[in-house]
């Protein structure tokens, strides 16, 4: 991290900038892995708009990574009926009632996210052992059948 510094980085920033290119892993350069060294330092050296504007590379890889940990949950939510890919109605109230942590999607932190992430992936597997036992929810859902309440 000593590039960082000679470059005029403060410690915050350079916090930032390995929190974001962990994906939310870390925020220590001690905890770094080597490959994550290697690719840092070549991207510092090789990448003259990363090079030139940390900060805002930092804010783009934290978006990018924030993204693709939502995009996890979406995903897992679709596939077991919480979220139909157009209304989020049902979602967010899911979201909001029952999520880990009780709040909508947006208002998760990267961090928080790996826990959603852990619940919804349970939340999978329970679909799944449910949508082997007709009748139930799961598989209605499962089978695209309209479902008794819709009767």
């Amino acid at each position: 991290m000593a590039v960082l510094a000679r470059q005029g980085v403060d410690e915050n920033t350079r916090h930032d900038l390995i929190f974001s290119w962990t994906a939310g892993r870390t925020r220590s350069s001690l905890e770094l892995y080597e490959s994550e060294i290697d690719d840092l330092l070549w991207k510092l050296q090789h990448d003259s708009q990363f090079h030139d504007n940390i900060p805002l590379a930092s804010s783009l890889m934290l978006d990018h990574a924030l993204k693709q940990k939502r995009s996890v949950v979406l995903a897992i939510a679709q596939r077991t009926g919480l979220h139909s890919g157009t209304d989020f109605k049902k979602f967010n109230s899911w979201m909001e009632g029952h999520s880990i942590l009780k709040k909508s999607l947006k208002k998760y932190a990267l961090e928080e996210l790996d826990e959603l992430i852990k619940q919804m992936h349970a939340l999978e597997a329970n679909y799944v052992r449910s949508a082997g036992t007709p009748g139930t929810k799961a598989w209605e859902h499962h089978y695209g059948l309209p479902g008794s309440a819709n009767n």
